[in-house]
């Protein structure tokens, strides 16, 4: 009979992190977020930028296929004071407009839109339209097309850090996001 053999297993003392080694880790970690923060705000604010005049630009494209698609004249307003703007039915058109919107601008942005010195009239010149009475104003008639009277730029200000404009396309059939450059 062979000689039985006794196999010693080696035990090893059970090896965790002791608290110096946690401490030294987590502070590491602190130091890499600290670093990274100031890029990570920029790159957020910069995406509340961006989002706001897509959404402004998702708003004038709804406009205008509404009102070829509905066949009536419909107006986004923009109200620079109260950093407010939305797309409506030309009053006068409808009876009660169910898909009006409005939208407010997030607290740290805001809107500039001039106002153009010569409202838009009627043909025989004795109305306003149903416009908004001081407002700038795109208005988008029934073939599509945009008023001669709307407004050519749209500007979103982020504090004094950056800004995009919302400006006709070069066939002037629609708008166009654009990097701000002040004239």
């Amino acid at each position: 009979m062979p000689p039985s053999r006794h196999v010693k297993l080696r035990r090893f003392p059970a090896r965790a992190f002791t608290l110096i080694e946690l401490i030294v880790v987590m502070a590491l970690l602190v130091i890499g977020a600290a670093m990274v923060m100031p890029r990570m705000i920029s790159f957020f604010r910069g995406r509340a930028l961006s989002l706001e005049a897509r959404r402004m630009l998702a708003l004038v494209n709804y406009a205008q296929s509404r009102a070829v698609s509905e066949g009536v004249p419909v107006v986004l307003w923009f109200n620079p004071a109260n950093s407010t703007y939305g797309q409506n039915v030309q009053t006068g058109f409808v009876d009660a407009d169910g898909h009006a919107s409005s939208f407010a601008l997030e607290s740290s942005l805001t809107l500039d839109a001039p106002v153009k010195d010569s409202p838009a009239v009627s043909e025989l010149g004795d109305e306003k339209m149903g416009l908004p009475e001081g407002l700038p104003t795109i208005r988008f008639t029934p073939d599509g097309f945009y008023d001669w009277s709307s407004v050519t730029k749209l500007v979103i200000h982020q504090g004094t850090e950056a800004a995009l404009q919302l400006v006709p396309t070069a066939n002037r059939l629609s708008y166009e996001i654009l990097p701000f450059t002040a004239n």
